[in-house]
């Protein structure tokens, strides 16, 4: 039935419904050159979304259905399964919309895993709101990695800049236990065949950023590179992978090296994102790599001090719109093209 369809179906959440989230997707989703790209299927309460468009005053209206699978192009679809839906109150954190954020999150990668959409875009949540008995991830990407085949890595994406991360949200104090030689491995060679499939790069280069200060100093300060980094780097650079480093951290953005390759990997969070959000907040992407569906969000969060005045930009987020239909086309080219070269090798 997919392969009738002329548009690629794209799952929306609502994220934390008293932040931006609502905001951003709606305000989106009234441009008509986006509807003609996709089909929207938005899982979450008509009552809530209701709201939120006659506060702000926008003019589109909504397709409720009882199932993705009932979704019509040129339509913007609403899958609502919400018993009681909670009210809304901009600027607020909430445990009850925090609860029906994660309902709209379970909806949506569930049709995701199942093949009724085609890719998820997910607006921000607050992780405080949502966190629960029923929620103890520390986010989105790590409920969908829990979900979905794979392994995922975060990987902040924007029109010259790449960056990943070996870890995520976890303590400073954690990072250097939680690297080893064999975890550098895995996510180079998974994050170079995501440059080559996801993003259409034939022969990625990828760089390193150091774990410690100036590289460790030759071991003055420490020899955490020298022992968990560079090796990786050497058996990757001997299958053939054009991985390199590792760089210090603090020169590399500022002189402009980073411009040189087409990823590069942050050992810790904040030593990826900082010099990311510095140069591309607001048109940056949240990707979660290295799963067999596409997931994207936008580069920022809830915005509650913002949220329900109609001055949120919806620029990330029709970015993250764009990057995963995007994927969504480069992988099915990719996988094509693998297959005949398998096909043809016989």
């Amino acid at each position: 039935m997919k392969d009738q369809e002329n548009n690629i179906k794209v799952g929306f959440t609502t994220g934390d419904m008293n932040g931006v989230g609502p905001e951003i997707l709606l305000s989106s989703l009234q441009n008509n050159e986006l509807l003609s790209l996709c089909t929207p299927v938005i899982y979450g309460p008509l009552k809530n979304l209701s709201y939120t468009l006659n506060h702000l005053g926008f003019d589109i209206s909504f397709n409720k259905i009882s199932s993705a699978d009932k979704s019509k192009e040129g339509k913007i679809n609403v899958v609502d399964d919400f018993k009681n839906p909670p009210q809304i109150s901009f600027g607020v954190l909430n445990k009850e919309v925090g609860h029906a954020a994660f309902e709209s999150i379970k909806m949506g990668v569930k049709d995701l895993k199942e093949g009724k959409i085609d890719v998820l875009v997910t607006p921000p949540i607050n992780k405080e709101a949502i966190h629960s008995d029923d929620f103890l991830f520390m986010g989105h990407t790590d409920y969908i990695n829990s979900e979905i085949n794979g392994s995922s890595t975060m990987m902040m994406v924007s029109n010259d800049l790449r960056i990943a991360l070996l870890t995520e949200h976890i303590p400073v104090a954690k990072v250097t236990d939680s690297i080893t030689p064999n975890l550098v491995e895995n996510k180079v060679d998974a994050l170079n065949e995501t440059l080559m499939r996801d993003f259409q790069i034939e022969r990625p280069k990828i760089a390193l950023l150091s774990i410690d200060p100036h590289v460790g100093d030759g071991g003055v300060i420490a020899e955490n590179d020298k022992n968990l980094i560079v090796p990786a780097i050497k058996k990757m650079q001997d299958s053939g992978v054009l991985v390199y480093g590792p760089f210090s951290a603090d020169s590399f953005f500022g002189s402009a090296e980073y411009k040189k390759y087409d990823l590069i990997i942050a050992a810790y969070h904040d030593q990826g994102l900082i010099p990311f959000k510095t140069l591309s907040f607001g048109m940056g992407v949240n990707y979660t790599s290295g799963l067999d569906k596409i997931r994207t969000s936008p580069d920022h969060g809830t915005a509650y001090s913002i949220a329900g005045k109609g001055v949120a930009s919806t620029e990330s987020f029709l970015c993250s719109i764009y990057l995963a239909i995007d994927v969504y086309r480069r992988r099915k080219i990719y996988d094509e093209f693998s297959k005949n070269k398998l096909e043809t090798s016989k």
